[in-house]
């Protein structure tokens, strides 16, 4: 009898645990976050913490991750390589991606120093470090950024960080993600537009993440739909900054909207998505997407880098990493620096990342800063003037591409850009 009740308290208590898993689960991974300030007023309605992460030691170069990329990397992030020899690793050292934590070994492939690459990728490139001598900085231009959760006390932009909540995200833990975008866009050392503001909205594509999970592909060039994306935070998103900038002084007001991700037509609740971005639009705001063409007629696609070369000399560029293969696919597109970038990372105020093979992500935060720096200067440019201007101060430039020469029509020419915008006032 004794042994019976045993047995029933056991069964009890083991689903009373896997209860209260599930439930801990939803509450911390599947439930979404929505934290918003008092009164719907402007700052910071959730500070983030850093990662906690500790640095494994290796003992053999890891392989690189095939599963996301036409481009694979090693993840060196938090990684210690200091007792391995890495001299006759140059192939594979030019495709990885490492921090400020990987620990590296004395013996390096030679003309390889991790330290001058990650400060390299600091440097926005193509010259923009010389238009923030100029003071054109984006001081005054305030940037909205749309992403996944915000790593808030980074150095790159605490400061500038005027405004931070979230509708509808689905991690309460910062995302590379988030950070990464923000300091490509607004960064104090890292950004095309260092001076600018940020208004930070952290959000999804999806109800919850175990949605977001089960989706095995996402076509953005909308050729198919996805079932499970939905854009109705998007919309939100869009609306409330549109909301914020009724608030503040027309010198403040956010004149760019960076969304990194790519919009399917197909897809749930487009409609509304696209009704806000062109609502902003309407009000002279530029919303730059990975899908740029729905909107302005005109693509963007990424440079490809060499980890060492000079990121302001326009030699150093060819196509990106893994745009390569269908290179002829971008033949039209605007083409902005992308792969062997150095953005914030999320495991300290001071922790960096650098990419060698970059995305999408990492162009749209550059254009939007740009558009930054055109209006500082320009008051009355627009979204569809802005990149009409782009298109025609851009360079054509002839690179090798898969053993055979590829023209690049539209390299953006950031110097050439804001001085024309510029001579128009």
């Amino acid at each position: 009898m004794i042994k019976k009740i045993r047995k029933v308290i056991l069964i009890i208590l083991s689903s009373f645990i896997v209860l209260a898993s599930l439930i801990l689960a939803y509450i911390i991974w599947i439930q979404p976050i929505d934290s918003r300030t008092a009164d719907h007023s402007i700052g910071i309605a959730r500070k983030t913490e850093a990662e906690s992460k500790e640095t494994i030691k290796v003992k053999k170069m890891p392989k690189p991750n095939s599963n996301y990329s036409s481009s694979p990397q090693s993840n060196l992030r938090s990684k210690d390589l200091s007792q391995l020899n890495l001299t006759s690793e140059f192939n594979a050292i030019k495709r990885v991606v490492y921090d400020t934590s990987t620990k590296w070994p004395r013996r390096l492939p030679k003309g390889f120093d991790p330290d001058k690459s990650m400060e390299l990728g600091k440097n926005p490139g193509l010259h923009v470090q010389e238009l923030h001598k100029k003071g054109i900085t984006g001081k005054g231009v305030s940037v909205g950024i749309i992403d996944q959760t915000l790593y808030t006390e980074h150095s790159e932009y605490k400061k500038r960080l005027k405004h931070y909540e979230e509708i509808h995200a689905l991690s309460k833990v910062p995302e590379m993600h988030g950070a990464g975008v923000a300091s490509l866009a607004v960064g104090e050392n890292i950004g095309v537009a260092p001076e600018s503001n940020l208004y930070f909205i952290a959000s999804s594509f999806a109800d919850n993440l175990l949605i977001m999970l089960k989706m095995k592909g996402h076509d953005s060039k909308g050729d198919t739909y996805t079932n499970g994306i939905t854009y109705k935070y998007y919309a939100q998103s869009i609306e409330r900054f549109l909301e914020i900038n009724k608030t503040l002084p027309e010198k403040e007001k956010i004149r760019a909207i960076s969304i990194s991700r790519g919009f399917n037509k197909k897809d749930n609740d487009y409609d509304l998505f696209k009704k806000a971005l062109d609502k902003a639009n309407d009000q002279g705001i530029l919303v730059v997407t990975a899908t740029l063409e729905q909107d302005y007629g005109i693509g963007i696609a990424g440079l490809g880098k060499e980890m060492m070369s000079d990121p302001d000399d326009r030699a150093s560029y060819s196509v990106g990493s893994w745009l390569k293969e269908n290179a002829e696919d971008y033949q039209n597109c605007l083409f902005l620096p992308m792969d062997c970038r150095t953005y914030a990372g999320i495991t300290g105020e001071k922790s960096y990342v650098n990419d060698t093979s970059g995305g999408l992500s990492w162009v749209v935060p550059y254009l939007a800063g740009l558009y930054a720096l055109a209006y500082q200067v320009n008051k009355s440019i627009t979204p569809e003037t802005f990149i009409e201007k782009a298109i025609e101060t851009s360079d054509s430039q002839v690179v090798e591409n898969e053993g055979k020469p590829f023209t690049i029509k539209y390299l953006i020419n950031p110097i050439r850009l804001i001085e024309e915008i510029q001579s128009d006032t």
